[in-house]
């Protein structure tokens, strides 16, 4: 028996999961996919979400007291491109999963997204009626409603988190526009797309307190501040102390896409505060210097 089992362990938050819990002295297991990246801490091993053959077994023989359900398909785009793989991977395996834990009596914390709003009524309470504009967020709100008629299952809706991976994957848009931002080439950033951004540190150790939790139904983690991506590349400038001028502005409308852009999906993340004495995270201008901090091998040149 494990104390975890953390899915898409070679994502961005999955790798920095993975890392927080050997931190904390926590026994943890990691499922990635057969081609995916793999975090730098932990011991994980492979399995194709679509096909429950290859880890519905294993997950059993595990016996993980708290199952972290991260994987999925999480880029709109892909998910557009493909909506019969996104439904497989985003739905399918969470019932699969959710299956096992009501076997094991496990808890299950499923990580879902603030792309389940239109964006035009932020910020947005749990209470809030979800209507998401894409294939992406249909198949998270989906995937939601098997999980919350689980007795040990708890929704935690993440916005855009920025930070660095802990793993060896392709770098992250946070992290090419580190490189770019210190190389001094532009940037361009919408001013008209608004999140809650929050650290990808914070995240991975609000996922421990709710896996930790008996909470159920839906939670908001979400970070202190409504933020553009401009804005976001504002703090950014500061923290790597270069001329602000590199930032260019743009806009939504500058964009032709398949699916609707949202303009304001930022999560009202007080229910979290409440319950746990804290928010999920801290303000950017916190977080930057930290992560900025970070060993050399860790950060794009």
């Amino acid at each position: 028996m494990t104390d975890f089992l953390v899915t898409g362990a070679g994502g961005a938050l999955g790798s920095v999961l993975m890392r927080e819990l050997l931190r904390a002295e926590r026994s943890a297991e990691g499922l990635v996919s057969p081609q995916g990246p793999v975090p730098f801490s932990g011991q994980v091993w492979s399995a194709d979400l679509c096909d429950a053959r290859t880890f519905r077994e294993r997950v059993l023989a595990l016996a993980p007291k708290v199952i972290v359900h991260l994987a999925a398909v999480a880029q709109p785009a892909d998910a557009y491109r493909d909506p019969e793989r996104a439904r497989k991977v985003n739905v399918e395996s969470t019932t699969t999963l959710l299956s096992v834990a009501e076997k094991l009596g496990a808890r299950f914390v499923y990580a879902s997204t603030d792309l389940v709003f239109d964006g035009e009524a932020a910020p947005y309470v749990e209470d809030d009626t979800p209507e998401p504009a894409s294939v992406y967020g249909r198949t998270k709100l989906e995937a939601e409603s098997y999980v919350l008629t689980y007795r040990r299952g708890v929704v935690a809706r993440f916005p855009l988190m920025y930070g660095l991976p802990n793993a060896a994957r392709k770098p992250t848009f946070f992290e090419v526009i580190i490189a770019r931002l210190r190389a001094a080439q532009p940037v361009r950033l919408f001013t008209d797309e608004i999140r809650t951004p929050l650290w990808l540190d914070d995240a991975a150790r609000a996922c421990i307190v709710l896996g930790d939790s008996e909470i159920r139904s839906v939670v908001h983690v979400g970070g202190p501040e409504p933020l553009s991506r401009f804005e976001m590349g504002e703090r950014l400038a500061v923290a790597l102390d270069v001329p602000r001028r590199l930032l260019e502005p743009a806009s939504l409308r500058d964009v032709e896409a398949p699916e609707r852009r949202v303009h304001d999906v930022s999560l009202d993340s007080s229910k979290y505060t409440a319950q746990f004495g804290g928010p999920p995270g801290r303000p950017m201008h916190e977080a930057l210097p930290v992560l900025l901090s970070q060993p050399p091998n860790r950060l794009l040149s």
